[in-house]
């Protein structure tokens, strides 16, 4: 097209008719910027193609690792509920004087030195934020409660589960090897009613285990909202 306006254009010179040359001329240009634009808007439609279907393979991990991370929370909530009706045992023992069943104390008593972290499935966040790509994600709510649910995930790692972490190393671990082995039959409840540190340690890794519950089914809640509104974002019923 371009050729055969230029051999018009030639012509039109050759033939002296300069005003119709210089509008061939014009008529050029505007064909060239004309299809400038459209290679620069087919050039745009591909890219935001590709972007798209970026956006929702990432969307659908994200959903994936959510799913992870909720079988873990509920998993170590699992965990740390049967820890808990351990250590009410326990509790329930010491704080009853007629009550001298050893048995129930040596039965549960790991359950002061056991503790669960969580770690989360970070794999999908970490490659956007690492490679630049969480700008792909065209809903700024949806990547405003992305990066506040993973925020979550650091608090909990920052606090409770660091909380509980250090108790059982530093807290109750020096103390359990100084104070005797559990597997002595001929062990009095009284020697566990009398210490102090035993019967606190009982009540402060109860109140710790309930905080951890309270958290992680916060978490739950937030990351079965977050999986909704990417299924949302995503057409997934």
């Amino acid at each position: 097209m371009i050729k055969f306006f230029r051999q018009i254009r030639y012509k039109l010179m050759e033939a002296g008719k300069t005003s119709r040359y210089f509008k061939y001329a014009i008529g050029e240009i505007i064909l060239v910027v004309v299809g400038i634009l459209i290679a620069l808007s087919i050039n745009n439609w591909n890219e935001n193609n590709k972007n798209s279907k970026k956006e929702i393979v990432y969307l659908n991990k994200l959903i994936s690792n959510l799913e992870d991370d909720i079988d873990l929370y509920q998993l170590i909530m699992a965990n740390d509920s049967t820890s808990m009706n351990g250590l009410r045992i326990i509790q329930d023992v010491i704080s009853n004087p007629s009550d001298n069943n050893i048995g129930k104390i040596k039965l549960n008593i790991q359950n002061l030195m056991t503790g669960n972290n969580f770690i989360p499935n970070r794999t999908t966040f970490d490659n956007l934020i690492s490679s630049g790509q969480i700008e792909i994600i065209s809903n700024d709510s949806i990547v405003d409660q992305i990066f506040l649910y993973y925020r979550g995930t650091e608090d909990l790692e920052k606090g409770i589960d660091k909380a509980i972490a250090e108790y059982n190393r530093n807290t109750f671990g020096p103390f359990i090897l100084s104070f005797g082995s559990f597997s002595d039959t001929n062990e009095d409840v009284s020697k566990y009613r009398n210490e102090n540190m035993m019967v606190n340690s009982v009540r402060f890794k109860l109140n710790l285990l309930g905080n951890q519950l309270i958290r992680y089914s916060s978490q739950v809640d937030n990351a079965n909202r977050l999986i909704d509104h990417l299924k949302k974002e995503l057409n997934i019923d």
